[in-house]
């Protein structure tokens, strides 16, 4: 449709063109009919016609000067000049005349001016003048020429006027084809331009999407090589800070020191984790989570490392609600969110606020972040989800945040809404389907879930991991619990050990994933030929759906991602336990 009106007005342009041109030749030019033409009506002294000839000159001039006028008023004037002249000459000087050259040209210029719709009336003009012109000769006196002694008769008549027609019909009918032809040339090209322009389109799509995909590609790629070994120096770190806080006296600087250091490794895990979920496609292990718990860590780390004119409050009015996530996901989203808004407010400072508010029956919860900062400018509010995309300078921010909050967002089937102007705050507000509270698991004191060791008869696990610091983190962590450890660097040593020592009890294998020579998978499928029933604990700081499908078929079995704390590893073997 946009085509055809586009074509439309382009005809339209290329009419005015012609008729302008046809203006001022006609202007031009007209001195060689009107100089013999006015010469003649002096010298026979035919006042009228050399006064219409000079006005009509007159005309043509003044229409070629109002170029600004409408088009279809310009040109039915002049149409409605061109016709009378030719009807005055045929009257005045009789069919042999002028006249019936004057009429031919009405309907050639009706359909150059009007197309088709021009042509036909044009046709019909000249036909009424045929007719009125022949009934004249009928039933009254012959008209008299102003010169010469030529009586014309109907028969005459009637010969010049086939002609005519014959000539009108041709000439008027081939250029309103002509026209039409080059308008529906026109619409053909111009749907031709569009169609190049839309693949030229979705081509400059694809090579975004295409580029969009390599970038993914090497980010994942990069994550996937660095994830492992950064997921094996901060476990150590990680376990070994929360064994020396429990030796560590309350209320102390050194505890306080160690929750600091166990505060900085988390947050590098969940670094880790960011880049691997946005990079590589998880479908989250999602359960009830409560959201105020989350909301109320979330804030509580970023006043620890956001400067103190930045004033973060927590307006919490559902603090029951949960919803179907996990808690690490509702971390992320809320953890860049906040980011977002405290670098927002830097370095003028203001104020963080995460809300939390039920919402109709309560079946819905409304989780806002807002902030007091900049602004997000309404130019690039459809851009900010975008992966890459971000305004900071170079080193300050990836692009990945809100990204990785929109992926989250969707993947959790909720909404994120966008309300923002320069210099007036930002708040994005998330809604999302409440879900029931989970149910509690019986914990110790400590906090730390119950693992029953029975002393006559220890737990024993077989633990396999190539790297020495992560095996005695994980030795102490269990013997602390009453189990009895034995532990491989390899996984080609722990099978020759069960080869060897078939009348071993072992209750457990505990296996890295990401080995020399063999990975965990492979492992615990070749252990399970010779122990089918003993149960399987991978550990994995990268491990894909296919791959936690995979163990988790080799029932029982159970996954614990990398790096983890002292509770949740004791989480996982009292887990797989009662299974």
């Amino acid at each position: 449709m946009s085509a055809v009106i586009n074509i439309s007005r382009s005809m339209l342009g290329i009419r005015q063109r012609i008729l302008q041109t046809t203006l001022w030749a006609t202007a031009a030019l007209a001195s060689i009919a009107y100089i013999p033409s006015a010469t003649l009506a002096y010298q026979l002294e035919i006042w009228s016609l050399l006064l219409v000839d000079t006005l009509a000159w007159l005309a043509v001039i003044l229409l070629a000067v109002a170029s600004r006028a409408p088009y279809r008023v310009r040109a039915s004037l002049f149409l409605t000049f061109w016709a009378a002249i030719g009807v005055f000459l045929l009257w005045l000087l009789g069919p042999v005349g002028a006249g019936t050259e004057w009429l031919l040209t009405v309907p050639l210029l009706s359909a150059l001016f009007f197309g088709y719709r021009g042509a036909f009336a044009g046709i019909a003009f000249v036909m009424l003048v045929m007719l009125a012109y022949g009934a004249l000769l009928v039933f009254v006196q012959s008209p008299s020429p102003a010169y010469g002694e030529v009586v014309y008769t109907l028969e005459s008549w009637l010969g010049v006027s086939g002609t005519l027609l014959f000539l009108c019909l041709l000439g008027s009918l081939t250029t309103a084809r002509v026209l039409d032809s080059l308008e529906t040339t026109m619409v053909e090209l111009e749907s031709s331009r569009q169609r190049i322009a839309e693949s030229l389109k979705e081509r400059e799509q694809l090579q975004d999407q295409l580029l969009h995909s390599q970038k993914l590609s090497a980010l994942g790629t990069m994550a996937s090589g660095i994830a492992h070994d950064f997921n094996n120096l901060l476990q150590p770190i990680l376990m070994a800070s929360e064994e020396a806080r429990e030796l560590a006296p309350p209320d102390s600087t050194q505890r306080q020191h160690i929750n600091n250091a166990i505060t900085s490794a988390e947050r590098a895990a969940h670094l880790v984790k960011r880049i691997l979920s946005f990079s590589q496609q998880h479908d989250a292990n999602a359960s009830s989570t409560p959201v105020a718990p989350v909301l109320h860590e979330t804030a509580a780390l970023l006043r620890s490392s956001m400067p103190a004119n930045i004033s973060i409050r927590e307006t919490i009015n559902a603090p029951d609600v949960c919803i179907l996530a996990t808690p690490d996901m509702l971390h992320q989203i809320l953890m860049n969110l906040g980011t977002n808004g405290c670098l927002a407010m830097k370095p003028a400072g203001g104020t963080l606020e995460f809300r939390l508010d039920l919402l109709g029956s309560g079946d819905q919860v409304l989780l806002t972040v807002s902030d007091t900062g900049t602004g997000i400018p309404p130019a690039i509010h459809h851009r900010i989800f975008e992966p890459f995309f971000t305004t900071r300078a170079a080193g300050e921010g990836t692009g990945l945040g809100l990204a990785i909050v929109h992926k989250l967002v969707t993947q959790l089937g909720g909404s994120i809404r966008l309300s923002s102007r320069p210099q007036q705050g930002t708040e994005f507000a998330l809604k999302f389907r409440t879900v029931a509270p989970p149910l509690q698991t019986p914990v110790s004191d400590d906090g730390i879930t119950n693992v029953s060791a029975d002393p006559s008869s220890p737990y024993r696990v077989l633990v396999v991991d190539d790297e020495e610091l992560v095996r005695a983190t994980i030795r102490m962590t269990l013997q602390r619990e009453g189990m009895q450890v034995i532990e491989f660097d390899s996984p080609g040593a722990a099978l020759q050990y069960l080869e060897t020592n078939p009348g071993d009890s072992l209750d457990l294998l505990l296996t890295d994933q990401t080995m020399p020579g063999m990975t965990g998978i492979q492992l615990a499928t070749r252990v399970r030929a010779l122990r089918p029933s003993l149960p399987v604990l991978l550990v994995s700081g990268n491990l894909n759906e296919t791959e936690r499908k995979w163990i988790l078929a080799l029932k029982p079995a159970v996954t614990l991602d990398k790096p983890f704390s002292r509770k949740l590893l004791l989480a996982a073997v009292d887990a797989i336990r009662r299974i």
